[in-house]
């Protein structure tokens, strides 16, 4: 089913159009703030101490969770068989559903692995980056994906691009989330946490890409 006249993406799309344009106040509030968090591991700690930039942050970042499933289903960037094999009109809905869950278990292990002892404002600014990278992160997809359809008309060819830049990202917000971590704990305890919080449920969604 090709995505451009599928009724339920269309909708989607212009609904989440909408209310990002409704809400881009909000986000270009925090745009200077998600520019120095990915330049600088303190930018993270500055907008979460401040309750205004970080609640326009946690919002933006729900508001671009549905079109970010959207463009990951769109381009193709998590494709396990059983996403693949079910009927096209379902198929956003698992992708939703898988990215869904990752959340969810990110958010579970970050409350279960509090480290109260070494202060409950940085262990949250360390968590709470993810968010930060998230936006970023869909914007550099969705810019790169609309720019390489423009061009070359063909979406999936840009696959392998946005891969790159996904991982790039990624590998961006564990090296900074580990500088935050540094910062009040020892390496052996940095190192601990990475594995526990972030490398475990990211090591489940790409499995679940390969294996299933």
């Amino acid at each position: 089913m090709d995505l451009i006249e599928n009724p339920v993406f269309c909708g989607l799309a212009v609904f989440f159009t909408l209310l990002f344009l409704l809400n881009l106040r909000s986000f270009l509030k925090i745009a200077p703030s998600l520019w120095d968090c990915a330049v600088r591991w303190k930018g993270n700690l500055i907008l979460e101490d401040s309750i205004q930039l970080s609640r326009s942050r946690n919002w933006i970042s729900a508001i671009l969770f549905i079109p970010f499933c959207m463009v990951v289903h769109a381009f193709g960037l998590y494709t396990p068989d059983f996403i693949t094999e079910a009927p096209a009109a379902f198929r956003l809905f698992m992708v939703t559903g898988v990215f869904l869950a990752y959340f969810l278990l990110r958010a579970f292990l970050n409350w279960q692995l509090e480290m109260h002892r070494y202060g409950s404002s940085v262990f949250t600014a360390a968590n709470t980056s993810f968010l930060n990278y998230h936006v970023i992160l869909f914007f550099l997809l969705f810019l790169t994906g609309s720019v390489w359809v423009a061009i070359t008309g063909d979406g999936t060819s840009a696959r392998p691009v946005m891969l790159w830049e996904a991982g790039l990202t990624y590998l961006i917000h564990i090296y900074r989330r580990g500088q935050i971590f540094a910062s009040v704990c020892d390496p052996f305890a940095t190192i601990l946490y990475l594995c526990s919080l972030e490398l475990l449920p990211t090591a489940a969604l790409v499995l679940s890409a390969l294996l299933f």
